[in-house]
Parts: structure tokens; C-alpha cells; sequence
């Protein structure tokens, strides 16, 4: 029984070249859905299992001799890239001095990043991991101030509707049936924030997407839950970072854009997949000089 995808309905399929295999069990050991499995030393296929081949291309990673051929689903072994070695990649401090170094940026300058650095930063992004592969996950790329702010202008119209329907007095009807935690999402700030949007845009402000060169808008089939949108944005966000731009994660658009269906298709989304996550680009005006320690709010330790 395959994963069911958007795109795909078939298990990939599994092929050795018996001929160079050392049946090191390598494959073997790494494939999640056991399709591959070392028998009286000897590495067997077994489309049968489970969920059959998710063309996850681990098998094939690990290979020693290219032994390994996965094909469907979205991959071939044309797919296959050389890694840097352990020393070329971030360690630890590194990781730590990028992810500390990375603030919410919402003031820009005037210049706009090239066609080839949000290229860039998107195929970093999809590099990496997200759920079970193939990611079911699609990105539009939003470049220019003239674009993102006609998008930005679709987006306050959506939420002038929006606080016609939301007044304080149906607020106040729907008390009752809202958990507290909800009302005072939508009373405290859902509410004003709308409000702030739709009076800004009056005055000629951009409290949405603030005046930002570009967008990344991250959406997801409905095969999939949101939240691989979201791993997907912050692998963005991080690439942005590391290429000297920077980012905010902006979660105000995709509610309004998932609900005009002319937009969706204008913008390029799928049938059926949800907006999850916006992210603005652009170089930062302002550079911090210091970080700030950030802390989960609670940690339990277990064992």
C-alpha cells in the first residue's frame, strides 16, 4: 500500500546490481520501510512491505559500490549529489553563531535581491528533510516591491472583509463558546492586528509584508500537514540568513490567500493545497550588534 501523494500513487521501485554489491547490508540497514533486508548474507528486495518503497533514496546514499537504483515517485539516481566532507560543513559553533545571530528583520534597504539568490535560497531549503518524501510541499516566489505590494493590497481587502464580519459585539456573543485561550487570541490580537493592517494601508503604510523586496509563500498539498510548510520556511529562513539577508516569518497572508480561490491560481498554487507561511527577504537596514538568550517555555526531562 504506497504513501498516497499528490502527485504520486506508486511505491518507487528497488533494483541491486548483484554484479557489484559487496551486501555489505548498508541498504539494508538504512531503508525505513524494510523493503530491503540482508538474507543468509545476501541483500533482498521486497516490494511487498508495508508501504512499499517511499523513494526516500537512502538506500542509494549509502551504497558503497552504486549499487543501488531507485527510480518513481519523483527520484532517480540522477538525483544523486556528492557530500562535502565533515570538515567543509557546519559544526557546531557555526550552526549556533547563525542561528543566534538571526533576528526578525522588517526594515529593508532599497536594494532587491537577485533572481538567482531566492533561487538559491529555495533550493536550500528543499534540500532539506521535511516528512515522508517526496515533500508535498510547493513555495512561490513573490520578487519585486510592485508585486509583493499588489499581493499585500489583495491581502488588506481580504481583512476589511474580514473585521465587517468580526465586529465587538459578535465577539462578545461567541464568548460563551470560545475557549478563553481563542477569545483572547481573537479579541487581543487577531482583531487589532487586522485593524492595524487595513488603517496602515489607508495611510499609505505597509504593516504586512513591510515594504519587503521579496516573498517566499509556502503551501502544502493536502496530503501532508502544515507543518511541513513551516520546517520548509525555517530551512528558508536560515539559508537567507547565511547568504546575508534577512527574514521574517509572516503568518497573517496565507489565512486570507487559502480563502480566494482566483488568487491561489493566480499565484500558482495547486488545487487543493493550503497556503501555510509567508516569508519576507531583503537586505536589513539595521544590523544588530548583540544577540539575546531565547528560552523554551518549559523543558521536562524524562528518564
Amino acid at each position: 500500500m504506497p504513501v498516497r501523494h499528490s502527485l504520486h500513487r506508486e511505491a518507487g521501485t528497488v533494483t541491486i546490481d548483484h554484479s557489484t554489491c559487496t551486501h555489505c547490508g548498508e541498504c539494508a540497514r538504512i531503508c525505513p520501510t524494510e523493503v530491503l533486508c540482508l538474507e543468509d548474507g545476501r541483500v533482498q528486495v521486497h516490494a511487498e512491505s508495508m508501504f512499499g518503497c517511499i523513494a526516500c533514496g537512502h538506500c542509494m546514499m549509502v551504497c558503497p559500490t552504486e549499487s543501488v537504483r531507485v527510480i518513481g515517485r519523483g527520484i532517480s539516481p540522477a538525483d544523486l549529489v556528492p557530500l562535502a566532507p565533515p570538515e567543509e560543513r557546519a559544526d557546531r559553533k557555526a550552526l549556533a553563531s547563525l542561528m543566534q545571530a538571526r533576528r526578525s528583520v522588517r526594515r529593508f534597504t532599497e536594494e532587491e535581491p537577485a533572481p538567482e539568490l531566492l533561487e538559491r535560497i529555495v533550493a536550500m531549503a528543499a534540500s532539506g528533510p521535511m516528512g515522508i518524501p517526496p515533500w508535498d510541499v510547493g513555495c512561490v516566489v513573490i520578487r519585486g516591491r510592485d508585486r509583493v505590494q499588489t499581493l499585500a493590497g489583495d491581502i488588506v481587502t481580504g481583512y476589511t472583509g474580514f473585521l465587517k464580519l468580526f465586529q465587538p459585539w459578535l465577539l462578545a456573543l461567541m464568548r460563551p463558546f470560545m475557549k478563553r485561550p481563542t477569545y483572547d487570541q481573537m479579541s487581543g490580537f487577531i482583531v487589532p492586528l487586522a485593524k492595524a493592517y487595513v488603517e496602515g494601508r489607508l495611510q499609505g503604510k505597509d504593516l504586512l509584508f513591510y515594504d519587503a523586496p521579496a516573498v517566499l509563500l509556502f503551501h502544502h498539498s493536502p496530503y501532508v500537514d502544515a507543518a511541513e510548510a513551516m520546517i520548509a520556511c525555517t530551512y528558508a529562513m536560515l539559508a537567507a540568513e547565511s547568504l546575508g539577508l534577512g527574514t521574517t516569518m509572516i503568518g497573517a497572508a496565507a489565512p486570507i490567500i487559502m480563502r480566494k480561490r482566483e488568487l491561489c491560481q493566480r499565484l500558482g498554487i495547486p488545487d487543493g493545497s493550503k497556503p501555510a507561511i509567508a516569508l519576507i527577504l531583503g537586505y536589513p537596514a539595521v544590523h544588530f550588534r548583540r544577540g539575546v538568550i531565547r528560552r523554551f517555555a518549559s523543558v521536562s526531562n524524562f528518564g
